[in-house]
Order: structure tokens, then sequence, then C-alpha cells
């Protein structure tokens, strides 16, 4: 299976989430639903189904577009850097941004409606990003290094809206759900320290390893993969000899010396 192939399959589950997305705005604006009477109501009982609801409603034409974007790339970061947690870490985070939201948010005005995907956005990003650096592993800490390049400014987006507005990020808007921001991120934090130690690990060199522990000296490798599967004796003496084998040149290299021509 090729890279390109790979890729195409990391990035169906959240083309499919885009699908969801985008038909539930279609069909809200086309015949009148009012969908978003159903989005998170902080501590009210009418409003726990937003947990549930909240990722898939948007305002306008320009929420749902400046969401759909981020989940894409960073759904597909997701599903093809850490396919085995990718499904865990993806739903958690869709139903602890909720959770969070319900449970803390501000609720002053009970007409207020938590909506959009931007928590589960954010939940991605904290992810994805402190997973690449805790677990110190070349390729996942490019992707945070990537993910911050493309997303890095949305951080502070964690903050409530009038420190947003004191440092310019945001102008006159005053119906964003910093909130959502906030928990999503910190959601996404918490999963990449749990799962830490699933998936992907950085390889681990004969040199880190403790001079008093116990060493396999017989061992012909210099890297050494606590998740490689244990090599039986009758393998592991046949990669030795092979080894020994290769460091005899068995080639044999002739040099012809054409001697200069004395000018006439």
């Amino acid at each position: 299976m090729n890279k390109k192939h790979t890729v195409i399959q990391s990035a169906l589950f959240p083309m499919f989430f885009l699908l969801l997305m985008w038909m539930v705005f279609y069909f809200d604006g086309a015949y009148n639903l009012h969908l978003n009477q159903y989005g998170l109501r902080p501590q009210s009982l009418k409003g726990l189904i937003g947990i549930l609801t909240m990722p898939l409603l948007h305002g306008d034409m320009g929420h749902i577009v400046s969401n759909s974007f981020p989940i894409l790339i960073l759904g597909t970061c997701l599903f093809y850097f850490y396919k085995d947690i990718a499904f865990k870490v993806f739903f958690i985070s869709y139903v602890a941004c909720g959770t969070l939201v319900w449970l803390f948010a501000q609720s002053d005005n009970p007409n207020n409606v938590h909506i959009g995907a931007s928590g589960l956005v954010y939940a991605l990003s904290g992810f994805l990003v402190v997973s690449g650096i805790i677990r110190k592993h070349k390729a996942l800490f490019g992707v945070s290094l990537l993910i911050t390049f493309l997303y890095g400014t949305i951080i502070w987006g964690v903050l409530p809206t009038e420190f947003q507005k004191a440092i310019h990020f945001i102008e006159n808007q005053s119906n964003i759900s910093w909130e959502g921001h906030l928990f999503g991120f910190a959601s996404g934090i918490v999963l990449a320290v749990i799962y830490r130690k699933v998936g992907i690990q950085r390889p681990i060199y004969s040199w880190e390893i403790n001079n008093d522990a116990d060493v396999d000296e017989s061992n012909p490798y210099w890297l050494v993969n606590e998740n490689e599967p244990e090599i039986k004796e009758g393998e592991q003496a046949n990669q030795q000899e092979v080894l020994k084998n290769t460091s005899d040149n068995p080639y044999t290299v002739n040099y012809t010396f054409i001697p200069k021509q004395k000018e006439e």
C-alpha cells in the first residue's frame, strides 16, 4: 500500500464528518428548520442535547467554511499518524469539549447557545501539537511544527472575548464561544498525555540505554525498539551470521591502469 493511498484513507472519516456538517447546514437553511435552537445551553437540561449537536450546527456560511478546512487537515493528520487511537481521540474530544462547556461556561443569558465545530478544531490542534512534542518523534514533531505554523494564532481564541478585543484578535464580534475553544484545547492536551505511550514511539538507541540495565550484548543491531517482536534464539544466530558475512567483502575490484601516452 503506497503512501498516497494511505493519506486518502486517512481523510475518509474527516470528509464524512464534513459531509454530515454540510448536510445539516444545507437542510437547516433550505427548510428553515432553525436547528440552532438545539445548540448547547450551559447548565440547562434542555441544552444537554447540545453536547452532541454543537459541532454539527453553524450560524452562517463563513462560520462553517472557517471550521471545514481545519477539520479536514487536522483530522487527516490524526488518522494518518495516530490511526490506532484516532477514533478514540476524535470522539472523546467531541464529547469532552461539549460536556465541559455545559458544566462551566457562562450561563447569564438562557437564550445563548453554543454552536460550531471550533471546539473540536482546538481539541485536535492541542492533541497533535502536544503529542508530537512529548513523544520526541521526528515525524510527529514535524507535524507539531506544521500545525503551529498553520494555526498557531488560534491560541488567542482560548482567551475571554474582552482580552481578544484588547489584543485586536477580534474586533467587534462578541458571540464567539471562547469557552468552547478553551475546553477543546485542554481536552486535546489531556488526551495527548493519556495516550502518549500508544502508537508511534521514538526509537531508543543503544547509547541511550542505562549502563546498569540488563542489556543483551549479542543483539546485532544498533537500534533497539521496545515495540519490535522478540527475536528467537535461532533467528538471532542467523542474523548474526548474516552480519558477519556482510563484513567480508565478497567482491574483487580490479583496476586497470592506462599509461600516459608520450607526446610526439
